[in-house]
């Protein structure tokens, strides 16, 4: 297993220390994910030579965005890119119509949960799978034993709960009669003590949960059924960031014990495991 940073910021030069594996966001096309230009990731990739680097195009795709993703996709193809993490389905008939030379990796957000789902890409030549944030520890472990997908897991940071196209942000201020004062904001679910990030971007709206994800013990279960375990830098203050990075990264070099890996990562950001111990698809009997 690898550790996959997420990143919010373009140099790399802090990370570099416990991991040359990173996701990126192409410009007009990532959801909740940092965006640069082709022209930035060219120079990421000539500036750190010996990086692995995923870039996510993630959002839907509409007609008049399909010539100019096609270009770009031309041109990534050239790139020594680790892999292209897609949502919309015409990234991959594009792909394939062109007969590009891109790795991809299906991100379907809350739609990879099983292994049958996984495998249905690997046969259509996509060889990543990034599983939903919505599953077990033991399906996750069911699925690596039934794929050849290289599977990617979301172990650390905000998960995102959903997004809308929508600006729901400065509709909510347009009603209400009032300037809309910044993009992010914390909002209470109603009649209990539960927060969210709610946080408006050119491509709409996401909601995100508020309370960072500990994936920690998880990440042990599975150290040796993924290809890679996915650290968001997303909402998380760079030094708290490093300092997480750090105890996964020494956890995985067996530095330090797996009981101090959890005791130290819980003292850090809480207990919050969201879904890994938490079973929510049940078959009707």
């Amino acid at each position: 297993m690898k550790l996959l940073v997420s990143l919010n910021k373009k140099e790399l030069g802090d990370y570099l220390k416990f991991t040359n594996s990173f996701i990126i966001g192409l410009k007009g096309y990532a959801i909740n994910y940092y965006e640069v230009s082709i022209e930035e990731i060219e120079k990421i990739i000539s500036k750190y030579k010996d990086i692995e680097l995923f870039v996510s195009i993630n959002k839907n795709i509409f007609n008049k965005d399909l010539k100019d993703l096609e270009e770009k996709l031309i041109i990534l193809s050239k790139l020594p890119l680790k892999g292209v993490l897609f949502y919309d389905l015409s990234i991959l008939e594009i792909v394939k119509r062109l007969k590009l030379d891109i790795p991809l990796c299906y991100h379907g957000t809350h739609l990879v949960t099983n292994y049958n789902i996984c495998n249905y890409y690997y046969n259509h030549n996509v060889p990543y799978a990034f599983l939903s944030n919505e599953i077990t520890t033991d399906e996750i472990k069911e699925i690596a034993s039934k794929t050849k997908s290289k599977l990617l897991v979301y172990f650390l940071g905000h998960p995102i709960i959903s997004h809308s196209k929508r600006k729901l942000v400065s509709n909510y201020y347009e009603f209400i009669g009032k300037k809309k004062e910044k993009d992010l904001n914390i909002i209470k679910e109603k009649g209990k003590d539960k927060k969210y990030y709610i946080k408006e971007t050119n491509h709409g709206t996401n909601i995100l949960t508020y309370d960072i994800l500990n994936g920690s013990k998880a990440f042990i279960a599975l150290k040796n059924s993924l290809e890679y375990a996915v650290l968001d830098n997303n909402l998380i203050a760079d030094a708290l960031f490093l300092e997480l990075l750090e105890l996964y990264y020494d956890d995985l070099e067996e530095k330090i014990t797996d009981n101090d890996f959890l005791l130290k990562v819980q003292d850090l950001i809480g207990s919050n495991d969201g879904f890994f111990s938490l079973k929510t698809i049940y078959k009707v009997k």
